[in-house]
Parts: C-alpha cells; structure tokens; sequence
C-alpha cells in the first residue's frame, strides 16, 4: 500500500515538470502586438492613463521575451502620449530609448520613424538647430536606403526648418529633391508646394507666392488638415502686407484665424495682423493684437502648468502600476522557483527516507513550514515599510513639483506684466515721434503739453518699483542672498539678474531694458564673469541655486 502511494507521488511530479515549462511559455508575440494595438486606440481617445499602463506591460514582457519590434513600438509610443500631453522632456527621454532600440537591432525604418518624431518634437519647442539635425539624419538614412516617398518627406521638412532660420538657397535644393522624389499620387504633394511658396514669399518673388498659395487652397479644400490652411493663408496674409494691400492681408488673418485649433497658431496669426496694423499706423488695433499675443501666452504658460500637474499624477500612477507589475513577476518567478524547490526536494527525501523516517520527515517539514512562514511574515513587513518610504518620497516630490510650478506660475506672471508695460511704452513712444514730426505740432501748444505728460508718465517709475515689490514678494530672500554672496554687484546687475532668474529670454530681456539682444548677450558674460562662473557656465542654473 505504501510503496503503491510513493509511486503515485513519483509520477505525479514527473507530469508537474514540463507543464510549469509550458505555462513559462505563454505568452506569445501576437498577445503583446495586440495590447500594444488597444493601448494606441486609448492613446489617440486621450485616455492616457490607460495606454501608457498597457504600453508600460507591453515593453517589460517584450524585454523578458527579446520581441526587439515590440520593444520599439511600445516605447516609441509611450513617448506618443507624453508628446501628447505636451511633456516634452519625458518624451524625449523615451523617444531618445527607442532610437536606441532601433540602432541596436540596425532597424532602418524604426530609426527613420524614431528620428522624425524628434525633429517634430523640437519643431514644437522653436529649436529649429535641433530639429534640422534630426530631420537631416533621417533623410540621410532614406538616402541610403533609397525610400523615395520618405526622401521626398524629409526633404520637405528641412526645406520648411531652413525657410524658418533663413538659409532659402538651401531650402531651394530641399524642395527640387522633395518634388522629384515625390510619387505622382503623393499625399505629401500639397506641403511640397507650401513650402515652395513660404520660401518664394521670404526671397521676395510675391507673385509666384500669391499664385501658389491660391493653388495649395484649392487643393486643400475638404481635406481635414486645417493647419496646413492656416499656414497658407498666413502666407497669402504676408504677400498683401508686402504689397501694401493691408485690407485683403487682414482678411487673410481672419481665415486663419477661422481654422485655427491650438493656441500656438492663434499666436501665429496675432503676430502677423500686429505687423498689419503697425504698417497701416493704426496703432490701437496694434496695441491690442499685442495685448492679445501676451494673454494668449499666458494663458499657454498656465495650461502647460495644469499639464505638467495632471501629467505628474499620471507618472504617479504609472510608477505605482509599474511597480504593481514588477511584483507580480517575481510572485510569479518566486512561485515557479518554490514549485521546483519543493517538488525536487520531496523526491529526494522520499527516495532517501520515505520508509525509515517517516515520523521524522513530518516534523522536520512542520518546523520547516514554520520557518516558512516566519520568513513569509518578515518580508512581508519589509515590503510594507519599502512601500510606505516610497509614498513619502514621492508625496515630497509632488509637493516640490507643485511649490517650483507655483513660483514659475508667478514669475512668468510678472514677466508677462513687465513685458506688457514695456510694449505699451514702445507704442507710445513711437506715437510721440510720429506726432512730434507732424507740421503742426509746433503750433499746437495744448498738444505740446500733453506729448510732454505723455513722456513724464513713459519716465515714472513707479510701476518698476511695484514689479520688483511683487517680485520679493514671489522670491523672498532670493536678493538678500545674491548680494551676500557677491556685494560687489550694482542695482542695475541686480536687475538684470532677476530678468534671468525669471527664465526670460534674451529678446524679452531686450524689451524690458530697451537694448538690443545682442547687448543682452554681452551683459550675461559680463555679469557670468564678474560672477566667476566658469566658461561655459549657465547663469541661470546658478541663480536657481542660490
């Protein structure tokens, strides 16, 4: 009876072996491909949460199964949905991780796909150096592999960087290789000549602009790309403001304007009607087309905010359905370890013992259990308190997160209301000299008198002093510590400085300060020396320092 129970035991064990093998083995390629398909449906639904959760398992069963395609497509696309969600860096990141990928497997077209979604990324930060560079790789790539439809994308897309920067007789090349690259039937065909007319517009042949631009609208009539309607109309905007012809150029804005879906192009569309109104002296429509780009960039500054917000709870989220994940795998790896264990190490006591110490096998596995669960219990404590250290963590991080989101929000705040005063007073300043050069103005003495008002107020300082009271009052101690650090610094240094502990560039810089960019340059080297930052320092990364 006995020996019969063992042998039961024995076989038994021998069927457990190899369907553990087999439920190892169960997931397959074509599972990750269709979690990595619904997780892109969730991305372009704006469920961002879900998408990246399911892109996030999709990349870690890939990596355990060395799917290298799978790998690929579920990072480029979790750099997708942080484009999406306008978080630049962590797009990066993860876009930067699948170029590795791809050169690591020598994946031609993924390294192709991975470089363009860089470039375009960099084209939304205005980094047009960077963004030829990676557009420039990719079309040296299609080069190589002689993919004309992409030779024809890539070459359009540096053309449209080098119109922006100003190199037109390179843009030219571009554009001759983009058309001839281009297929007959080419869905691309319409951008081709965008940028042919943007670049004839620039070089000054406005006819042939005019006569392009009305031809690409024609052709883009029905179709759903309404940004591309938007950059050509603001083309055509441009040709009539270069004629002279201001009221057809402003008709053209307000069709532009009529399509345009994101805040950018409206600022787009803003600048170009303040050149329009500029040029016709109608300077209250200038005045206030100004006050619309400000506002407008504002309120960008404050929706980015909210976003980097909502996207920190999402990567709060991710990292806690990340580690969710992580533990799964090892209870898994941790179960089918112990069932080996335990099935091996039952075999070989029963084959060493089973008849003779019977009794002594039962205790021995009785203390062993024990042992077990003391050992189970310990770790379970240990995981707990990990857990717990890790919520404080990250509770402190998005407290910092908030706290640096909040004296940004401020700052910006101020920057915006400095500029806005500095660009009202440019306005009025060039009304005085408009005014002033007028026949009949040194007859008139009651406008004598009130041109003079004007230029008292332009000196007033009082608003300046207000600025620099809410500025302590949004960074306090920020000045009393730089000038305990360096005392030797003037008012007019320690000015300047709060421009660039605000993050301001150097041609808002410039119009605050009434001085060129160029002179805004010089004065940060000036100051970056008397500063003894070494060559090569940001200034701005050491005021946030301080």
């Amino acid at each position: 009876m006995r020996k019969s129970g063992f042998l039961a035991v024995l076989i038994t064990v021998l069927i457990i072996l190899p369907t553990l093998t087999l439920y190892a083995q169960s997931d397959s390629k074509d599972e990750v491909q269709s979690l990595i398909d619904s997780a892109i449906s969730k991305m372009y639904q704006k469920d961002h949460v879900q998408s990246l959760g399911m892109l996030v398992e999709a990349k870690s069963i890939s990596n355990q199964k060395k799917l290298a395609q799978q790998e690929f497509m579920a990072t480029n696309n979790i750099a997708a949905n942080y484009f999406m969600m306008s978080d630049f860096g962590e797009a990066l990141n993860f876009y930067l991780e699948a170029y590795d990928i791809a050169i690591k497997h020598d994946n031609k077209d993924n390294i192709m796909a991975v470089l363009n979604n860089i470039s375009i990324l960099y084209l939304h930060e205005r980094k047009m150096d960077k963004a030829y560079e990676y557009f420039h790789k990719a079309y040296e790539l299609a080069l190589e592999t002689q993919n004309q439809e992409k030779m024809a994308i890539y070459a359009t897309n540096l053309a449209l960087v080098l119109n922006k920067i100003g190199r037109l007789e390179e843009s030219s090349q571009f554009i001759k290789i983009a058309e001839k690259s281009a297929t007959e039937n080419s869905n691309f065909k319409e951008i081709i000549e965008m940028a042919i007319a943007e670049n004839n517009l620039f070089q000054g042949n406005l006819d042939l602009a005019f006569q392009q631009s009305q031809n690409v609208l024609q052709k883009l009539i029905g179709k759903r790309h309404v940004e591309n309607r938007v950059f050509t109309h603001l083309i055509l905007a441009q040709v009539y403001m270069e004629k002279n012809q201001l009221k057809e150029a402003e008709n053209q804005v307000a069709l532009a304007l009529q399509d345009a879906n994101s805040t950018e192009s409206k600022i787009d569309c803003y600048k170009i009607l303040v050149k329009i109104f500029t040029k016709g002296n109608d300077w209250k429509n200038a005045i206030s087309y100004q006050d619309s780009i400000i506002v407008s960039q504002d309120s960008l500054g404050r929706k980015r905010s909210s976003m980097y917000y909502e996207n920190g709870k999402i990567k709060f989220e991710i990292q806690n359905y990340r580690y969710d994940l992580e533990q799964s795998n090892r209870k898994v790896k941790s179960s089918q370890y112990l069932i080996y264990t335990i099935s091996i190490a039952s075999l070989l006591i029963m084959l060493i013992g089973f008849w003779a110490f019977r009794v002594n096998g039962i205790k021995f596995k009785q203390k062993e259990k024990i042992a077990e669960l003391e050992l189970a219990k310990e770790k379970a404590d240990n995981l707990l308190l990990e857990k717990q250290l890790k919520e404080k963590e990250v509770f402190a991080s998005l407290e910092y997160e908030r706290l640096k989101n909040e004296l940004e929000k401020k700052n910006r705040k101020l920057a915006t209301r400095a500029l806005q005063l500095s660009n009202k007073n440019d306005v009025i300043e060039e009304v005085i000299k408009m005014v002033s050069s007028l026949p009949e103005f040194s007859k008139n003495e009651a406008l004598k008198r009130n041109l003079m008002d004007l230029k008292i107020q332009l000196k007033n300082e009082n608003q300046l002093e207000s600025f620099f009271t809410h500025f302590e009052e949004a960074n306090p101690e920020f000045i009393h510590r730089l000038q305990q650090k360096h005392s030797d610094l003037n008012p007019n240094e320690i000015r300047f400085i709060t421009y660039v502990y605000m993050n301001l560039n150097n041609k808002e810089i410039a119009s605050l300060l009434n001085i060129t960019p160029q002179s805004t340059r010089k004065r940060k080297e000036r100051i970056s020396k008397k500063l003894n930052l070494p060559d090569g320092g940001n200034l701005y990364t050491y005021l946030t320092g301080i």
